[in-house]
This record gives structure tokens, sequence and C-alpha cells, in this order.
């Protein structure tokens, strides 16, 4: 999906939130007969006395399912589908949460059910993580057998995967920073064990907003991790077959934190790299565009065969691949890897999906894949190409808006024409008189 498709999705996403919000109380909305609907994957149905709520459930799952599907950097290959139930609340449900989830046991797989009751409204913010837990339960029993007449467990999804993915989606990027910061700066940041062992999210909700915080940091960090989107794919494999979360994670990251503190270290070295900086704002266009360029360009000192005066060269990402057999290729490429991902937690939005598919392309560069790091890198620059169009697109449209309704131009106008109808009242006040005065009463 190009820079211009994106952002036209993220336009469209907000007029379904805003159905979804509105339709249960929309005039002449609601029906009596159940009304379904099909996303376009097909893996989501929807259900609902509605006419406007199943349409804007699916599209808003599926656009969901699309940035989870980018962060996992996977195909969408899904086996058992996940449905979305809107029904009005009875009077002995008045105690019920608004939205619970649930898996069921089907004669071939697993079925996975939303259910949500309304009034109130549906709320984004509690459907959000429900939709993540769903995608993330499919992917982890996907490969496992059911048997039919033998029950099967379903494992639980961490809450620390759920919220910092959902997090992740929604943004309040500079909210969460903020919460974190000043947890590290009063001296109490949550430790990686407490999150990891954390079985629910926290009542209180200054508590559950600092945890959906660190959570949401613990998860890009992971991913930020050479090859993690793998890595993170093969966690909920490995929680779909052992069941239990604390098991998976170190099967498979073992290699990168051989002991628990060598994982507390890096936590609070991620920690303090995502909040000594201060709190994150978008960069502009043109900032981001930059920045960009100065990370893909790596300065070396190159010496010739024959012991000649070293030569200060810089190199293009494109032509970073001849040298990966040099010994400081793989910590170059990382801290590639890792100036890419703190950029894009501030890019401009025209420039984030350009950001991921270029750190794509370094991570594929960094395991030496250079089949891969090619095609990767030439979908990276098409998609700046797009967003740098769409960015100058903008630029002329806004010119064009400025030059047409000048502030300036038009408080010059409106100063004259109040000037002048000052000067005319003063003009008609002198020239008043009590013979004037007499005569207004014979024109009325």
């Amino acid at each position: 999906m190009n820079a211009r498709r994106s952002g036209t999705l993220l336009a469209v996403v907000a007029v379904v939130l805003m159905q979804i919000g509105m339709a249960p109380y929309a005039s002449g909305a609601t029906t009596n007969v159940t009304i379904s609907t099909r996303s376009a994957s097909r893996q989501f149905a929807a259900y609902a006395n509605d006419r406007l709520m199943p349409s804007a459930l699916c599209v808003y799952a599926e656009h969901i399912k699309h940035e989870w599907l980018r962060r996992m950097n996977m195909s969408d290959n899904w086996r058992d589908p996940i449905l979305l139930v809107v029904r009005p609340r009875e009077a002995a449900q008045s105690d019920a949460p608004a939205i619970w989830s649930a898996v069921f046991q089907t004669d071939e797989h697993l079925q996975y059910q939303i259910h949500c009751l309304v009034p109130p409204r549906v709320d984004e913010a509690e459907l959000l993580p429900k939709i993540i837990d769903a995608l993330c339960s499919e992917w982890a029993n996907r490969e496992q057998t059911t048997v039919h007449g033998k029950a099967y467990t379903v494992p639980v999804i961490p809450p620390w995967l759920v919220q910092g993915l959902a997090a992740s989606i929604q943004g309040r990027y500079e909210f969460m920073l903020s919460l974190v910061q000043r947890s590290v700066a009063a001296g109490r940041p949550q430790q990686a064990a407490d999150l990891l062992s954390m079985k629910a999210l926290p009542v209180d909700p200054m508590e559950q907003q600092l945890f959906q915080a660190n959570a949401w940091i613990f998860t890009e960090s992971l991913l930020a991790l050479p090859d993690g989107a793998r890595k993170l794919r093969s966690f909920l494999s490995e929680l779909g077959a052992q069941k239990v979360a604390h098991n998976a994670f170190w099967t498979v990251y073992q290699q990168d934190f051989p002991q628990e503190i060598a994982l507390e270290k890096w936590w609070s070295l991620e920690q303090v790299q995502h909040t000594s900086g201060g709190v994150a704002q978008n960069l502009s266009a043109e900032e981001t565009a930059r920045q960009l360029d100065t990370i893909l360009l790596t300065r070396l000192s190159l010496t010739g065969d024959h012991g000649e005066t070293p030569v200060v060269a810089d190199v293009i990402i494109d032509k970073l691949p001849q040298y990966e057999d040099a010994s400081w290729f793989k910590d170059v490429t990382k801290f590639k890897i890792d100036r890419l991902s703190a950029v894009r937690g501030q890019a401009h939005p025209l420039y984030q999906e350009v950001l991921d598919k270029y750190i794509d392309a370094v991570t594929w560069l960094y395991q030496r894949n250079q089949i891969r790091f090619r095609r990767s890198l030439k979908h990276a620059e098409a998609a700046r190409v797009a967003a740098q169009k769409q960015s100058r697109g903008i630029a002329a449209y806004m010119d064009q808006a400025e030059r047409i309704y000048a502030p300036e131009e038009l408080s010059k106008v409106f100063t004259g024409y109040f000037q002048t109808l000052d000067q005319f009242q003063k003009m008609d006040s002198e020239r008043r008189s009590p013979i004037t005065d007499y005569l207004d009463k014979f024109d009325q």
C-alpha cells in the first residue's frame, strides 16, 4: 500500500469509527432483523440488528488486521474465522461488560467471537485490544491440531503483547512516553519481569495506563531486535504449543537474553532510550526525509590494497552489501535499524510506512540476505517516491489556498471598509442639526 492509499484508508476508518459510535442511535438505523456482513478477507463476520454497524465493524477490523500483519511482517493466511456480534443490552444484563470474547471449538477447528452489548456505544479503546487478542490467538493456534470430541486448551495471550500492539496501532505516543518518562524520572521504572508476569490489566486507571505505555515500548523494542517480527511470530507459535507464555517467551528469546538479568539490563536501556529525548513529536515531512537520508548514508574510511592514505567515502545504502564480509558490517547495520526505528516513532505520518519498509530492507541486509534486501529496498524507495509526491502535492495545495484566502489581504480589505464606514458616519453626524432632526420625523 503506498502513502496515498494509506492516508485515504485512515480517513475512511475515521468515518467508520464515527459510524460505530453513532449507529446504535441513528434514526431509522435499527431493525428487528439481524444484519450480517463479511469482511474483505472473509475472516471477519459481523452481526447486528442495525444497517450500518456490521459493515462499519468489518471495515474497522480489516484495518486493524492490516496494521497487525504489517507489524508482524506476515501475509494473510488465516485459518479460523472471527465473529463480531452486537446485541441490545437486556434488563438482566445491566451489570454485564460492554465487550467480552470467547473461543469455541467447532467440527473443523476453532471459532473466535467478540460480543458487544449496546448501549453504551461500542468503544474503540475496548474493541481494539479484543481484535488484537483474537488475531494473536488465531495465529498461535493455527498450527495446532484439534480433535473432534476432545476439548482443546486455548492459551491466554499475555496482556503485555495485546496492549503493546493495540497501543502501537492506536497511537497517542506522546502521552504514553510522558507516562514512562515520569515513572523513570521518579525512580520507579516498571521491570520487564513485572510486564511478563502480569495476568490481567491493573484495576487502577493510572496503573493501567502506565502498564499500557510500558507494554507498547516493550513490544516495539522486541520488534526492533534483529529478525524481531519472526521471533514474535515464533513466540505466538510456541505459546500455542506450550500453552504457557513464560515458557514460550524464554524458548524464543533465550539467545537474546541468556539470563533474566540480561533482559532487565536491555529493558532499562530501552526505557532510557525512549524517554531521554523528551516527549516525542511528529517531525515535518522535510525533516523526516532529511534524517532518513542521513541514516541511509554510511561514511567509511577506505584503504587501498597497497596501504595508500585512507580515503573517506560516503556509501549509499544499495552499495553497502559489498562490505558484508567486513568486521564492522553487522554493528553498522544494527545501528541503522535502531536509528530507523527511533525516527519511525517521530516520523511524519506520510513517511511512517516508508520507514517500516526501510527497516525491513536493512534487517534483511543485517542477515546478509542480499536478494530479499534488494527486493525490500526497491519497495521502500517506491514508497518514498510516493510519499514525496504526496507531500509536494499537499504543499502546493496549501500554497494555493493561502494565496486565495490570504488572511493579510482580507484584513486589508475589511480594514479599509471599516475605515470608510467610520468616515461616513462621522461626516453624517457633522451634518446633523435641529432642523434635520425635525424633518426626520416626517420621513417616518
